[in-house]
């Protein structure tokens, strides 16, 4: 990975329970990826999605800045991290919460 690659790197949390955390991935200000880190007793599984073409050196370093910035930070111990790489785009987030009280009051005249 060049010195320059991902210089501008920064994370997001999106959401964080006990066992795991999720975070989109930025450049400056160009979001580029997410992240998802579940940690068990001994191994730390990651997904991680890239919306972009990276090399194979670019992914191992980007890989290895979230091992030391997101995963050895967490202060858990760990045997192995494991990640699990997608490369794709977002297509939209889908949800099943309810709707705003307008919404609701639509559903009711049907």
């Amino acid at each position: 990975m060049s010195d320059t690659a991902f210089a501008d790197l920064r994370y997001d949390r999106v959401c964080r329970t006990p066992q795991s955390e999720a975070y989109l991935l930025s450049e400056g200000d160009q979001p580029f990826g997410r992240v998802d880190l579940h940690f068990g007793t001994s191994v730390v599984h990651g997904v991680l999605i890239v919306e972009r073409d990276l090399g194979d050196e670019d992914l191992h370093g980007l890989v290895q800045r979230i091992d030391d910035d997101l995963v050895w930070t967490a202060d858990r111990p760990r045997d192995d991290f494991l990640v699990t790489v997608y490369q794709g785009m977002e297509r939209g987030v889908i949800s099943d919460g309810n709707g705003s009280e307008d919404d609701d009051a639509d559903d009711e005249d049907d």
